[in-house]
């Protein structure tokens, strides 16, 4: 039968996840406590002293910087105590609600990125959350599709590389690209399948071994046109989610995932190294070269200077 194999957060955005064996849903809401704390990138748009959402380009995250996956971290919601253990030692044991933890935390966490030109910041957000969409979502991933891949790839994919929160098991594999739109009921819990989870480089990143070690986005577009792996949900009432519940998935045809072509009208095409957003030169749009300095990719926010060239 269909159900819950695994539910986490992730209080710091780019940190690792925390298991949750049940969790109290409300509403339009998205995971309680996940990506509300971040790291701004020096030189970023977010105001530590205000901050707001933000494209994911100007947090440091393992979309830039596989660092970050060394550690792995906790988070306390109630008391905003912060650990972080390297290698199964502790490394840092401090609280986020004073001035004093916080500067320790930024310190440390520059140690692992030591490639930024300057300490990052850590910034709370004052509503809402710092996840890659602005939109209240819940993600979800079908394991059977990450077994599929294993299959044809031929590679081993630990399911904590796609940073979920909710992990299913027991539906077919690809199924969940045929819920969009749809009704989904997970135990108590009633979503909707809200859309596709486009994904970046930061699922290229081992979080066994922090290393770079896969092109996932570029294989799922060179093999199946899209880089998208997982959808969002939409909760749609207050209910408690646990690991084990049943998944009752819509009752939908499956749909044809043919394979996209290249842009045909394209006279040349540039890939951001973050986020895989491809922009096509046409007619109707400036060169690559003629963007202005200062463009910014429309996905994630990062700079010109990370696009480069896509063969072919």
């Amino acid at each position: 039968m269909p159900a819950v194999s695994a539910l986490y957060r992730y209080p710091v955005k780019g940190l690792s996840g925390q298991p949750l064996g049940i969790v109290a849903l409300r509403a339009g809401e998205p995971m309680p406590f996940d990506r509300v704390w971040a790291l701004a990138r020096p030189g970023s748009s977010v105001n530590p002293a205000n901050p707001s959402w933000a494209k994911k380009g100007h947090f440091v995250t393992l979309m830039l910087d596989e660092g970050l996956a060394r550690v792995r971290s906790a988070l306390d919601p109630q008391t905003l105590r912060l650990t972080i253990h390297e290698a199964d030692r502790a490394r840092l044991s401090v609280n986020l609600a004073d001035a004093e933890g916080r500067a320790a935390a930024e310190a440390f966490l520059h140690g692992l990125t030591p490639h930024l030109a300057a300490t990052p910041r850590l910034v709370r957000a004052q509503s809402g959350h710092f996840m890659d969409k602005p939109d209240p979502l819940i993600s979800l991933i079908n394991l059977a599709t990450l077994r599929s891949l294993e299959q044809q790839w031929g590679v081993k994919l630990d399911k904590l590389r796609f940073r979920a929160n909710i992990y299913i098991d027991g539906v077919e594999p690809w199924a969940e690209f045929d819920w969009i739109g749809q009704d989904i009921s997970i135990g108590a819990a009633e979503f909707t399948v809200d859309r596709r989870n486009g994904r970046c480089a930061a699922i290229n990143v081992n979080p066994a071994t922090g290393l770079r070690d896969l092109d996932i986005p570029g294989r799922l577009r060179s093999q199946f046109g899209h880089k998208d792996l997982g959808v969002y949900l939409v909760a749609r009432n207050d209910a408690l989610l646990s690991v084990g519940d049943a998944v009752d998935p819509p009752d939908v045809e499956p749909l044809l995932r043919a394979v996209a072509t290249p842009d045909a009208e394209a006279a040349a095409r540039y890939i951001c190294n973050g986020c895989y957003y491809i922009y096509a030169e046409r007619q109707d749009s400036p060169g690559f070269a003629g963007l202005p300095n200062d463009w910014q990719c429309p996905d994630c926010g990062t700079g010109k200077t990370s696009f480069r060239p896509v063969a072919g």
